[in-house]
């Protein structure tokens, strides 16, 4: 660890120099009325800071099984193995009871667009869509979940 810059260790050797000159001349008859000062200061690393990038944030969104009254104005009605689904702006619901759930979608789900927000993802050679930690595939011109 270096505590002192080359300058501060030049500036320190000569400062002690010229003090030493000045206390040899003193001592000097013939140089008593001649005074030499010389300044001595170092500079000295007091506190280290390392900064480091922040982590990224990343979002975790968990799916529950909060009761809705109502489903949003932009939701899409469809059937997936005999079962009725709902879809609106990559949440999927499922009527219980008097209200819905919102629910995971399963494999097979397909949606014509996805919605601001999806991450492109690279495995290799496949590529994969992510929104809400759902994956899907682009297949015949449809996002379809895996």
């Amino acid at each position: 660890m270096k505590l002192f810059s080359t300058t501060s260790v030049i500036g320190y050797t000569l400062g002690c120099a010229m003090l030493l000159s000045a206390t040899s001349a003193s001592a000097d008859p013939l140089h008593r009325g001649i005074h030499r000062h010389g300044v001595v200061h170092s500079h000295q690393t007091v506190n280290t800071v390392v900064v480091t990038p922040a982590a990224p944030i990343r979002t975790v969104t968990r799916f529950s099984a909060s009761r809705l009254n109502s489903l949003p104005a932009t939701h899409v009605r469809f059937v997936h193995n005999d079962e009725t689904f709902f879809y609106s702006e990559g949440v999927y619901y499922q009527k219980k009871g008097r209200g819905y759930i919102i629910v995971k979608p399963r494999a097979g789900f397909r949606v014509a667009t996805l919605p601001r927000g999806y991450r492109v993802i690279r495995e290799g050679n496949v590529k994969f869509y992510s929104f809400n930690n759902v994956r899907y595939r682009k297949r015949n011109g449809f996002f379809v979940v895996v």
